[in-house]
């Protein structure tokens, strides 16, 4: 194997790292929290005060109707019972009942409508409540495989990183210098050849790379990107 192909290969260590690396990231991520989970979370609470600020609503009216139904028995209880003579003060208790009727009919219709935004609130409550319930099911059910995947990704990545450290030990030190150099700048660093071109820019290579190539002879680099080339 060419001292080219024993770069590439390399750089497949460093791309596998690369890849379990994010997925064990990822895998962190979702053990650690949920953000669909948390989202509807934030909706069930949002939701649950906003059934509770309806409940309240409800309640304030029902008080004032309720006061004012009151005051409205006990001004037909003085209308009615003879404890009032006068005539004077007889229509003057009239008049405070004719003026109670039209706020009562008022509240009746207030507390309908909160009654009715109270049923609403609650729900919209039960239906995110019930969102919750069945995400936190399927994270639930889904913790455990990716517990799993997890465990098995960082042992993968410790035995690839521990080939990858084998390798390198064995590369030739300028090679492994100018691979890490070329990575820092250019990904992918190693690149095959494909119809005479540079498998990184595609730009043609000069007869003399192709020959160095064919032949094995040393490291090569296209003129064009630097990218090391192999066959």
């Amino acid at each position: 194997m060419s001292r080219g192909h024993d770069l590439l290969a390399l750089q497949a260590r460093d791309e596998r790292i690369a890849s379990l690396r994010r997925e064990i990231a990822g895998l962190d991520a979702a053990l650690r929290g949920d953000e669909t989970l948390d989202r509807l979370r934030e909706e069930a609470g949002a939701a649950g005060s906003a059934h509770r600020a309806a409940e309240l609503a409800g309640r304030a009216v029902e008080r004032e109707l309720a006061g004012v139904r009151q005051r409205a028995r006990q001004l037909e209880k003085r209308l009615y019972d003879g404890s009032v003579r006068n005539p004077q003060d007889l229509l003057g208790l009239q008049r405070d009942l004719e003026a109670l009727r039209p706020r009562i009919d008022e509240l009746e219709a207030r507390l309908l409508e909160a009654m009715e935004a109270n049923e609403g609130a609650e729900a919209a409550l039960n239906q995110a409540r019930g969102a919750v319930a069945v995400r936190e099911g399927e994270v639930s059910a889904a913790e455990q495989p990716r517990r799993l995947r997890l465990e098995a990704a960082r042992s993968e990545l410790a035995e690839v990183e521990a080939e990858r450290a084998a390798e390198a030990a064995a590369l030739d030190p300028a090679d492994l210098g100018l691979y890490t150099r070329v990575s820092a700048r250019r990904q992918p660093a190693v690149v095959v050849v494909s119809d005479g071109a540079c498998g990184g820019c595609h730009l043609p290579l000069s007869v003399r790379e192709i020959s160095e190539i064919r032949h094995g002879e040393g490291v090569v680099q296209c003129s064009r990107c630097d990218r090391v080339v192999t066959g």
